[in-house]
């Protein structure tokens, strides 16, 4: 049996979108989703995958579930977030040598990029430690992650290569692609960003992008989740530099009308200080996008060791009128070819049967 712990993610569209990819790969009676939480409405899309699910929300049922664990092969905790979380894998640290933890990004860098910290996240900084130094495996698909986890917590736990489904699949992209017009009244399509985060580092990026001469493009920015007080000063001075052409997208969209925005643009640009809007990223390079990240986070590393190319978004920070838009066909469809390879579902079965069985 597979249990997978499920807490701070509940009704994340990762999250339903891989209880549904176990129950179609693996068989469903062997996996056990089970959620931390009072409110068992966030469980309702995992419940409706039709794997099996439970909640705990007190300690009465908490001690039911807990037979479960001690009788599971393997735990998987998807993502590191909350501090109750890393309270209850330190309480049951004996099983936290049949733990994986599955590294979502900000479980890792939240911490590690802040320059103060209060006293609770010191706490939880200080409990984490003892429960990562003790985790039988850690999962990303970005290695990096996986060194600097070793480096800043002195664990061996092993390291397993696997990436979740993304929501926003191949299938879904190749429909947007073939219906979406490419011209856009005059205007090309930069998306920047990925969600309403400062590690997104708009302002800076913005600023850079306005410095362009040719103003021949609009800017989509995706601001429909993270933080909304963000998400407003970052609108504010959008508009204050771009006027009519900045388009903030507020609203949550379905993975189909968002695949359509994929494909609509022309070129992306992310300037992330850390692993952040994988999903996005893998979905640009599948569709042939030119797409910009910085050269000195691990994605970009991951990305040159696979082949895939890239491009450096210091570049427009530093020079004053960069041609965003000039790009070679060609290797678009080379990356589109190595995406379509090594992030395939067959591909993701492959990995997702190691960190379960093995």
């Amino acid at each position: 049996m597979i249990v997978h712990l499920i807490t701070g993610v509940l009704n994340s569209n990762y999250t339903t979108k891989f209880a549904k990819f176990v129950n179609q790969n693996f068989e469903k009676e062997a996996h056990v989703f089970i959620g931390i939480t009072k409110n068992l409405a966030l469980l309702d899309n995992v419940s409706k995958t039709g794997v099996k699910t439970f909640s705990v929300g007190s300690v009465r049922e908490a001690k039911k579930v807990f037979s479960i664990f001690r009788r599971a092969e393997k735990i998987v905790i998807h993502s590191l977030f909350s501090i109750s979380d890393v309270v209850w894998l330190l309480l049951n640290s004996r099983l936290l040598s049949k733990t994986v933890w599955v590294l979502w990004g900000g479980d890792l860098y939240n911490y590690w990029l802040q320059e103060k910290h209060s006293l609770k996240e010191l706490t939880k900084e200080k409990l984490k430690r003892l429960v990562i130094k003790q985790l039988g495996g850690i999962a990303t698909f970005v290695e990096g992650d996986y060194n600097l986890v070793r480096e800043k917590y002195k664990t061996e736990a092993r390291y397993f290569y696997t990436f979740y489904p993304n929501p926003v699949n191949f299938e879904l992209l190749d429909n947007a692609n073939s219906n979406t017009q490419i011209a856009h009244s005059g205007l090309r399509k930069v998306l920047l960003g990925n969600s309403a985060t400062w590690t997104n580092n708009h302002f800076e990026i913005l600023s850079a992008l306005s410095r362009i001469d040719d103003k021949s493009f609009k800017i989509i920015c995706p601001l429909s989740y993270g933080d909304s007080a963000y998400a407003e000063e970052v609108i504010k001075f959008g508009y204050e530099l771009f006027g009519d052409r900045f388009a903030p997208l507020t609203q949550f969209l379905s993975s189909e009308e968002y695949a359509k925005v994929l494909a609509s643009v022309d070129v992306a640009v992310f300037n992330h200080n850390r692993q952040q809007g994988l999903g996005n990223i893998l979905a640009l390079l599948y569709l042939g996008k030119k797409v910009y990240i910085r050269d000195d986070i691990t994605t970009f590393e991951f990305f040159d060791k696979h082949g895939i190319r890239v491009y450096n978004t210091k570049d427009i920070l530093k020079k004053p009128n960069v041609d965003i838009f000039e790009y070679n066909e060609e290797i678009g469809k080379r990356n589109r070819d190595v995406i379509a390879t090594e992030f395939s579902e067959e591909r993701c079965i492959e990995l997702w049967r190691k960190v379960f069985y093995e």
